[in-house]
């Protein structure tokens, strides 16, 4: 393999040249560069990634997208990047987090997460390289997600099962489909059990534990409850803080349901009945797709849903009626 001064030479031009046609191509003469890839290529002159990129137009980085109003902290961004990591290691691609939309680095493709609804729009705009997304809301895209609704039909079935009838509903207030998703299988599995909706027993807050336990709050002081199910285990922490100012016990006198199973269900006693969203497993997932989506343009699209799993814990109990 060659190295830089083998390639000035052979280009008949100086290793400066040779550098700045692989670090800053827009200061040297189209025929000139023209003629010092055409060597780097013969050669097979690979001495460091940009030179690489520029001989097979591959950067072999990957941006991953995901909106600045969740923190790289949270168990859900945590686990989800640590799953398209590792996937992306195996395949010798690297990745940078992109947390605006116009960003000045080539990449070969795009991992969309959590992309509101008014986002949408922006992606064909934005984005001129394959790209894959965390959410279906999109049907000619390649996408993975948790099937939200499932995951939160079950939960209000498990409730109800347990004979909880008067089931309080912490919605996650972001312009996303998995909070519509929650939404609609929370009021199907009412329905299916005879049990009618209202909306007085729901309220929307932002997903901190601070306003899960003021909305908690909220909801007793205009409606009885017996269970209440939030959409994510944060905002249940602040539902069991707000059910002990109120001299409620969990889970005797008030069940408390959660969602994510991300580590956030065990910090409190009791621990949270929740839904486990596999996200590490999806961020794999969405990683093969994307490198197969690069390297063979022509395959077919692919869009599955991942179960969640209800994982028992002792937030919850038996409903005690009076």
């Amino acid at each position: 393999m060659a190295n830089m001064k083998e390639v000035a030479k052979a280009a008949g031009v100086s290793t400066i040249t040779v550098s700045r046609v692989i670090n800053t191509p827009e200061l040297v003469k189209e025929k000139t560069r023209e003629k010092v890839l055409k060597v780097i290529g013969e050669l097979q002159y690979q001495g460091n990634q940009a030179a690489k990129a520029l001989v097979t137009k591959k950067t072999r980085v990957i941006h991953i997208f995901i909106s600045q109003d969740i923190q790289l902290t949270n168990p859900f961004a945590m686990n989800f990047l640590a799953g398209v990591s590792d996937e992306l290691s195996k395949q010798h691609y690297s990745f940078l987090v992109r947390r605006e939309w116009d960003y000045p680095y080539k990449c070969d493709g795009i991992i969309a997460m959590s992309v509101t609804a008014d986002q949408e729009a922006l992606l064909d705009e934005k984005f001129d390289v394959p790209t894959v997304l965390f959410g279906h809301s999109l049907p000619t895209y390649d996408w993975v997600d948790v099937d939200n609704y499932q995951g939160a039909y079950e939960m209000v079935t498990y409730l109800i099962k347990l004979g909880h009838k008067d089931i309080g509903l912490i919605v996650i207030n972001e312009n996303r489909q998995f909070v519509s998703d929650r939404i609609n299988g929370y009021k199907q599995a009412l329905l299916d059990n005879g049990i009618s909706f209202s909306s007085d027993k729901i309220e929307f807050a932002e997903n901190k534990e601070d306003i899960g336990y003021l909305k908690t709050i909220e909801l007793f002081e205009r409606t009885h409850m017996t269970a209440l199910f939030c959409m994510s285990d944060e905002l249940a922490l602040g539902a069991i803080r707000a059910a002990r100012l109120l001299k409620k016990n969990v889970p005797h006198d008030l069940s408390i349901a959660g969602f994510d199973g991300l580590g956030y269900e065990l910090l409190t006693d009791p621990k949270i009945t929740t839904i486990h969203q596999p996200v590490y497993e999806v961020g794999k997932e969405l990683a093969t797709i994307l490198v197969q989506r690069i390297e063979s343009p022509d395959v077919a699209l692919t869009q599955r849903m991942i179960s969640p799993v209800l994982r028992v814990n002792n937030s919850v109990f038996q409903a005690i009626h009076s």
